[in-house]
């Protein structure tokens, strides 16, 4: 048990308001299929071929149609 706790102690979680590098690499725009960026201050994945922000909260990109929004980072 003890083992077990030191092991866990370790192993730091990530940060919450990062994400993935790996993730990110393997996400796309669910409409257009095209690469996304990721917008650390606000906490979204742009989609700039479809002009629309997917939020991460807690650390996981929230990539349902529904929660998307209209994205002003449309400029390169």
């Amino acid at each position: 048990m003890v083992d077990k706790q030191k092991e866990l102690a370790g192993k730091q979680a990530p940060e919450p308001s990062r994400i993935d590098p790996r993730l990110l690499e393997i996400l796309v725009c669910p409409r257009t299929k095209t690469t996304l960026e990721y917008d650390a201050q606000n906490q979204e994945l742009i989609s700039r071929a479809a002009k629309l922000a997917y939020p991460i909260r807690d650390g996981i990109p929230i990539m349902l149609p529904e929660e998307r929004v209209l994205s002003n980072k449309t400029a390169p």
